[in-house]
């Protein structure tokens, strides 16, 4: 297959106003292809515009079109502008989620409906619009943002581990639909990446920060996935942090478990579980132990 000219690829990228969305946003501009960015601020889209204008970039190669895509009007309006902008769609970057962070019993309904109606409805809808654009457009591809939380479920991450699961199951269902459209579905997979995404959280109630761990650089994840588009790849892994622990998951899940559960129990000492074994070993329940925080 003939290599990627992105000087001539018309992208549509949700989430570019910040994080990984911006970053792929930036790299495909400055290859020289032509972006519209979409996220819920224009005034942070315009930011990213402004510094790549500064940076040099063409500014007719650039759209920022502000929308919320949990709400059917602003997906028309959307893919109306990119209609009447590109004609069609080559790329797709369906990059726009949010996350939930703590233990799922201290969370309320409405965190899990909210985490799902922008990382599963919302991106699903955006597939359904995106379709007839890209069904028209040169070499199509639609890439689905997914996680690490994708194929393995982390403690601290149910809502979110849970979103992106149900983005798998839906993007290995299209990716053999969309074959008959000409269609290519590509899922990358990120590992802790230096992003803003913690803070953003429509809840934070993990007693550990998993900030110190976010050291992989938004470029590294762009340029993988720029690659991963070109390769016609499936499904991408970034990160040998993240490739190993899945592997790990895979050969010796009980192993796996076992360490993720003796982690979390080091930060939950005063879970009833663990005050019961104690007492059940006689041992004294130590200093702090059965009051909640």
């Amino acid at each position: 297959m003939a290599q990627r000219e992105w000087h001539e690829t018309r992208t549509l990228v949700t989430g570019a106003s910040s994080g990984l969305g911006r970053a792929i946003a930036e790299h495909i501009v400055r290859a020289g292809g032509n972006v519209l960015l979409t996220g819920r601020s224009i005034e942070r889209l315009d930011e990213v515009v402004a510094n790549l204008k500064r940076d040099g970039a063409d500014p007719a190669r650039m759209f920022a079109v502000p929308a919320d895509l949990t709400i059917e009007a602003d997906r028309a309006r959307l893919f109306d502008e990119a209609r009447d902008r590109f004609g069609s769609l080559d790329v797709v970057v369906n990059n726009a989620g949010v996350g939930a962070n703590g233990q799922f019993d201290t969370h309320d309904a409405t965190d899990l409906r909210r985490v799902f109606e922008l990382n599963v409805f919302a991106m699903i809808e955006v597939c359904r619009g995106s379709l007839p654009l890209l069904a028209e457009g040169r070499d199509p591809v639609m890439v689905l943002m997914g996680s690490v939380n994708a194929r393995r479920g982390l403690p601290g991450r149910s809502e979110y581990s849970a979103s992106k699961f149900a983005l798998s199951g839906f993007a290995e269902s299209i990716r053999i639909e969309w074959r008959r459209f000409g269609i290519h579905v590509l899922q990358v997979n990120p590992g802790f990446t230096a992003t803003p995404f913690d803070e953003n959280a429509v809840a934070k109630t993990a007693r550990v920060s998993v900030q110190d761990r976010r050291t992989m650089s938004p470029d590294v994840v762009a340029r993988a996935t720029l690659r991963a588009i070109e390769a016609r790849r499936r499904e991408i892994i970034v990160s040998p942090q993240a490739k190993l622990f899945l592997l790990a998951s895979k050969l010796a899940p009980g192993f796996v478990d076992w360490a993720l559960t003796r982690w979390l129990l080091r930060h939950f000492p005063d879970a009833p579980a663990l005050r019961a074994a104690k007492s059940r070993a006689g041992r004294p329940p130590e200093a702090g132990e059965g009051a909640s925080s």
